[in-house]
């Protein structure tokens, strides 16, 4: 292959968003021409997620003990497999070979199958980056998979939209086709042989290490929270500040989230190229561009303002996260780490649901503002983190 390893594994994490974001904007075409209603939808695509929250810790520390890169491919063999159910069940449910019921169990199946398996993605690809860029490299390989997600993201909506014109199951074919070229990238990849420390240094390190590790844990919660917050509240400010009704609020609200995405790309692929700023000035400068973001989205009230938030608040995300990572996985072993950064972003996509529930509509994105604050509070409790220097993994070339 021609392509450096760590573009290839990246590539293998844009998966990742390329499947969620695509699985959304697929939702109105499965909701219109198969029997489940939206809100059996909606269900199961957060089962998928939720389950995050049991298998990302999992296969972190599996990728610690023996290797991310049968993590990795696991991740994508359960992707592959999952689509490929969803694919098969709307294809006999189109024919009328399958009732609502079996439809809806077979979809479940797919979304648990999903959940349990794709979880190990990042913190796995993650971990081999840094097997493979350890040292003064570190945030270029973190960035380089936080640019990979970032790809998936956006590429996945503009996918999706342009094969649903094909057919209702054309979403699910290219989901499955992206998830075996990318096995066909991880081919020659030089892979890390994990050294993990002697038991009584895991025990004479493990309890101080899990209690620092809690500041990045809440940084990363409040992330996530802070950004589902936002998305959630987007349609109703603009129905409301500018005066329109929700089909443009919602188209307008797809190209502002395009162009935030496209900013947040933009900035990984330079942090990754040029590496001029350190793990902690990229997570205190992501945290100021996180408050400074949601501080405009706040009070703005032309489409212009709205973009300029919604641009500041990406690229903050995009310089917080290689920086909070950076700080996690270098005081522990870096697939655990990154396991609990994954389950922690799950807990603060559900603190943001439960929110909504409990909160006017008006007020998420003045509430989006106070968790982007609180995240700030915690940023110089990272400090420290950044002072430990991470522990390195041998690399044994591979020829396959």
């Amino acid at each position: 292959m021609r392509f450096p390893p760590l573009w290839r594994i990246s590539a293998c994490a844009a998966l990742l968003g390329l499947g969620q974001n695509g699985l959304l904007v697929a939702l109105p075409v499965l909701v219109e021409r198969f029997g489940l209603p939206l809100s059996q939808w909606a269900g199961l695509i957060l089962l998928g997620s939720m389950l995050f929250l049991l298998g990302s810790p999992f296969w972190g520390r599996i990728a610690d003990r023996h290797g991310a890169r049968g993590v990795v491919i696991q991740a994508l063999l359960g992707y592959v497999t999952s689509f490929a159910l969803i694919g098969f069940a709307l294809w006999t449910a189109a024919h009328g070979w399958l009732g609502d019921g079996a439809l809806l169990a077979l979809v479940a199946a797919a979304r648990v199958l999903y959940g349990l398996t794709v979880s190990g993605m990042v913190p796995a690809c993650q971990q081999w980056s840094l097997a493979l860029h350890d040292g003064e490299e570190r945030v270029k390989a973190l960035a380089a998979i936080s640019a990979g997600l970032s790809s998936g993201r956006l590429l996945g909506p503009l996918i999706a939209a342009a094969s649903l014109s094909l057919s209702a199951h054309a979403p699910f074919v290219v989901m499955l086709l992206c998830g075996m070229l990318a096995l066909l990238l991880l081919r020659g990849i030089p892979a890390p042989t994990p050294q993990l420390p002697s038991a009584a240094s895991r025990a004479a390190r493990l309890p101080r290490g899990t209690l620092d590790l809690l500041p990045c844990l809440a940084i990363a919660l409040l992330l996530a929270m802070s950004a589902s917050l936002m998305q959630l509240g987007l349609p109703g400010a603009l129905q409301g500040r500018l005066d329109i009704d929700a089909t443009r609020a919602g188209h307008l609200m797809g190209i502002l989230l395009s162009l935030g995405a496209l900013g947040a790309l933009t900035i990984q692929l330079g942090i990754t190229r040029h590496r001029r700023l350190s793990g902690y000035a990229l997570l205190a400068l992501g945290a100021l561009g996180l408050v400074t973001g949601y501080g405009v989205l706040t009070m703005a009230i032309g489409p212009a303002s709205f973009g300029l938030g919604i641009m500041i608040a990406s690229v903050g995300a995009a310089l917080a996260v290689p920086g909070y990572t950076d700080a996690a996985t270098r005081q522990r072993s870096p697939g655990a780490s990154a396991g609990l950064l994954a389950m922690a972003h799950t807990l603060g996509y559900g603190a943001a649901t439960l929110t909504v529930s409990l909160a006017a509509a008006a007020h998420l994105l003045p509430l989006s503002l106070a968790a982007a604050c609180v995240l700030l509070l915690f940023v110089p409790m990272t400090r420290n983190h950044f002072r430990i220097m991470p522990a390195t993994s041998r690399i044994t070339p591979t020829h396959d």
